[in-house]
């Protein structure tokens, strides 16, 4: 048997044409965003190329996906008791799931950098600081501290523990979460779709950082974000942190569109997503 991708609202229909979730090796409940997300914008996601690689290896898995493209930890906090709360509910079938897939925080690092007025975000304008003695001289220098420390304290760390806190009041307590810790992009103009909005590249250029300070940008939000994700596993019980910054081939920062191992600006191609997949499979294997 092949390992099985569906969205949770397609499960009734799954289970009345005969799926039966104890006939799989393992059964995983996927949350988050885009990088979980069984999304055809994308040609594939991590999902689809990790039941693939368990394919590979002999185990089928069913992979229950309630994740959501362009979805934040805020929201996936404030609503926990919604579609997360019910597939871990107390009174469903006799089986459980083996692992919980969690891949959450990047947009709202991302949000908070692209949204805000100039300076008023995670990046400082260096339009108004350009010719003063705050004027930044690397691209860390471009990221407002106060503002990182805000977002991650006041809701990131707060929203993550009230998924968890939904887990562990749940029947699936003893179950492992394991975190997707994203890898490191490269800041371009390449959105998701002709005419959409480029994440980073929007961000730098609202908040007039040079091109020549990119680089190092991109790297220390990333940072941050690989740092939050990584403090929550270790200060959680049965939750993991799955490192993967390095896996990828970067894009250049030139192309607009698929590059080196990234389709766009933000997201793995399908050679990307199937690196990804091999460190993410040995990763939960190692725990179950």
């Amino acid at each position: 048997m092949s390992s099985l991708v569906i969205y949770g609202n397609e499960f009734n229909g799954h289970v009345q044409n005969g799926l039966n979730p104890a006939n799989f090796k393992y059964r995983f409940l996927a949350e988050g965003d885009s990088w979980m997300d069984r999304s055809a914008m994308f040609h594939t996601s991590l999902s689809q190329a990790l039941a693939a690689n368990f394919d590979a290896q002999g185990d089928d898995v069913l992979f229950i996906i309630i994740a959501m493209f362009g979805d934040t930890l805020r929201r996936m906090g404030e609503q926990a008791s919604g579609d997360f709360r019910m597939w871990l509910r107390t009174d469903f079938p006799a089986w459980k799931f083996d692992a919980i897939l969690l891949s959450a925080g990047g947009n709202d690092f991302i949000d908070a950098a692209r949204n805000p007025d100039p300076g008023m975000g995670l990046l400082k304008n260096m339009a108004a600081l350009a010719g003063t003695a705050l004027a930044p001289a690397t691209g860390h220098d471009c990221v407002r501290a106060d503002a990182v420390a805000a977002l991650v304290t006041g809701y990131l760390d707060p929203n993550f523990t009230a998924l968890y806190n939904v887990v562990q009041n749940s029947r699936h307590a003893d179950v492992p979460i394991f975190l997707n810790n994203y890898d490191t992009p490269v800041a371009r103009n390449a959105p998701a779709f002709p005419g959409g909005r480029a994440w980073l590249y929007e961000a730098y250029c609202k908040n007039n950082i040079p091109p020549a300070l990119w680089p190092d940008l991109t790297d220390s939000i990333f940072n941050e974000v690989q740092t939050t994700i990584a403090g929550w596993a270790m200060g959680h019980h049965n939750v993991f942190s799955v490192p993967t910054d390095g896996t990828l081939v970067p894009a250049k920062a030139s192309d607009s569109g698929s590059s080196g191992d990234w389709l766009n600006e933000i997201h793995p191609n399908r050679s990307g997503w199937a690196k990804l997949a091999v460190v993410w499979r040995e990763a939960i294997q190692k725990v179950l």
